[in-house]
């Protein structure tokens, strides 16, 4: 979501390098971030609490935990055959924005807590699922992802079993099209697209889906922002990742739609048997989500789950 200015600008911190073609060792991103020994990056908490704009109250007791995925997912070592490397954190400490405020204004703020009893913070929750796809097969049957919750919008993508799983020589980012032809989202008696895709990625016929991810992350409706994903990477470059707008105000987040349950499943068709090991199918989505805090700074959250 992206543009190419922060990628190759403030992204860069974050050991980010922007790759024009996913599991290539002549990337350029690759060959910048490629290399061995210490490196010390800084980024973004990227988690819904610390995706929103409201600052935390004072005195809320906030914990991170994070845990690491194994070294051969972490690591991509395309030009190294079977050399196994080690990822090592050395050191790990947050910068935080700390906020002084006068006395008044801070004796104002817990007289309207203690009124209303409940501050909230509006978010955007995001969920992952995936499923696996047999090898040898033409078709997944429809998966269900969601149960009870109907998401803002979502994005899916294939990878290989391999590169699911964690192996140097592959990135699991590297969503091909693997010859797929339909993919149907079936949500609240409703399927979209509305009429089959028809893809055929190998005749450049795949356009439709292109325009429709650009469409799920807002781009095609302003003239000022990209994701710098073309229609040649898009193609066959390791960017084949399809996006489905559910909510008629997905790309608004200070809007909020009221809660409406149902199953969310995904039907996939290809046009060739699905490769030897089988493949995955990463989900991405969103759901509106609150987050309350009660004047003893005890969170509460959304009761309807995933």
């Amino acid at each position: 979501m992206y543009g190419k200015e922060i990628k190759n600008s403030t992204l860069t911190a974050a050991g980010f390098f922007f790759d024009n073609e996913i599991g290539s060792r002549e990337s350029p991103g690759f060959l910048k971030r490629v290399g061995t020994g210490r490196a010390q990056v800084a980024a973004n908490v990227s988690i819904d609490l610390m995706n929103q704009e409201r600052v935390l109250l004072n005195g809320c007791n906030v914990k991170l935990t994070a845990y690491p995925n194994k070294s051969e997912f972490l690591v991509e070592a395309y030009n190294f055959g079977n050399q196994e490397f080690k990822f090592n954190v050395r050191d790990v400490y947050a910068l935080v924005n700390e906020f002084d405020l006068t006395d008044a204004l801070t004796n104002e703020l817990e007289r309207e807590i203690l009124q209303h009893k409940m501050i909230q913070y509006p978010m955007i929750s995001a969920q992952v699922r995936s499923f696996y796809i047999d090898p040898n097969r033409y078709d997944a049957p429809a998966n269900t992802l969601f149960t009870s919750k109907m998401p803002r919008r979502l994005f899916l993508g294939l990878v290989s079993s391999e590169a699911y799983n964690g192996s140097f020589g592959t990135s699991p980012f590297d969503f091909k099209p693997y010859d797929l032809t339909d993919v149907h989202i079936d949500y609240c008696g409703q399927t979209l697209p509305g009429r089959p895709m028809d893809l055929d990625f190998a005749n450049n016929k795949f356009i439709e889906a292109y325009v429709q991810l650009q469409e799920t992350l807002g781009h095609t409706r302003n003239n000022f922002s990209c994701n710098s994903i073309d229609v040649d990477m898009f193609r066959s470059k390791g960017f084949t990742i399809f996006g489905f707008e559910l909510s008629p105000v997905a790309v608004n987040n200070s809007i909020f739609e009221l809660i409406r349950q149902t199953n969310v499943s995904v039907r996939l068709n290809f046009k060739s048997l699905t490769p030897k090991g089988g493949l995955y199918c990463v989900v991405y989505a969103e759901f509106d989500h609150i987050m309350n805090l009660d004047p003893l700074r005890n969170p509460m959250m959304d009761s309807v789950s995933y």
